[in-house]
């Protein structure tokens, strides 16, 4: 069964553009309403700021890996003549973003 996470797109803002107040920056999802996915880090260090992006990344990279591995199978079949690690690569990305692995 794979898990549900809260529908992107996802994006970065401050705490304090959010709420007025000091503190991490937040991963936030605005579909139906401003959620908060998640909090990085006490402060906006550069670190933190990579982080967060790259978090807010993961809602598109999971839809694009899902494509890219539909297209290869289109065309390549299921049935692989020689090994493929990047197909298999992507298949434990969406396994382990999904809570499988």
């Amino acid at each position: 069964m794979k898990n549900q996470h809260t529908p992107g797109p996802w994006e970065v803002k401050s705490k304090k553009m959010l709420l007025g107040n000091k503190g991490p920056l937040c991963i936030i999802s605005r579909k139906e309403q401003v959620k908060i996915v998640c909090e990085i880090g006490a402060h906006s260090s550069l670190e933190n700021h990579a982080n967060a992006n790259l978090i807010a990344s993961a809602p598109d990279l999971l839809e694009a890996l899902r494509f890219l591995v539909a297209d290869y199978i289109a065309i390549e079949g299921e049935k692989l003549t020689g090994s493929s690690v990047p197909l298999e690569m992507a298949r434990a990305a969406i396994l382990k973003a999904e809570g499988l692995k």
